[in-house]
């Protein structure tokens, strides 16, 4: 039996897998395709529909951003754009003191954001509160031993400071003007040193 024969032999033993291995991979290829597809869809309904909360938020209507987040915190929970919302309906809640609200949407985003950069504010946003309501050891926990935010680290020396704990105070200050500041935060927190020496 010659090569020519071979394979064709081959072939027609194996046709069947063959069709049947190409049919397979094009259904997983497209059905992964329409997946893509409609994940970005239902991503940029979720922009659009977040830019019209902001829009509605900066004309004085809060309902819709409100309205935006509550129904995303369940049915996408770690979406940026769920997070984005609660930050902005956290600060809602707050300037109409309904601080427990405010905890609510800020400890959805430090629970299922994946963004370091939210969940850091969502954190700093939170302590402040619990700084606000005297709650001091929590607003501690919060922002951990030892915070790589300087923003948390000046937050830490507050909360010493109210705790009148003065060196602890100052040893935190001085740590976070070892950050990369601004002309004005690195003036800020001098005063702050100054203040309390």
């Amino acid at each position: 039996m010659s090569d020519d024969e071979k394979v064709i032999s081959w072939f027609e033993e194996n046709y069947k897998g063959l069709l049947l291995g190409i049919v397979v991979g094009l259904s997983i290829l497209f059905s992964y395709k329409y997946f893509l597809a409609n994940q970005n869809k239902a991503q940029l309904e979720l922009s659009r529909q977040f830019d019209v909360a902001v829009e509605n938020y900066r004309k004085g209507n809060n309902d819709i951003m409100l309205s935006f987040s509550e129904s995303n915190m369940s049915n996408n929970a770690d979406n940026i754009y769920t997070s984005l919302a609660n930050l902005y309906s956290a600060k809602i809640m707050y300037l109409d003191n309904k601080f427990q609200e405010s905890h609510t949407f800020l400890d959805h985003i430090i629970k299922y954001s994946d963004d370091i950069e939210i969940i850091d504010i969502a954190k700093y946003r939170k302590a402040k509160i619990l700084i606000e309501e005297m709650n001091l050891s929590e607003a501690h926990s919060i922002l951990g031993d030892e915070p790589n935010n300087y923003q948390h680290i000046e937050l830490k020396g507050d909360i010493y400071y109210l705790e009148k704990n003065i060196n602890e105070a100052v040893n935190y200050y001085n740590k976070a003007l070892l950050y990369s500041l601004t002309p004005n935060e690195r003036k800020n927190i001098k005063a702050k040193i100054n203040l309390i020496k």
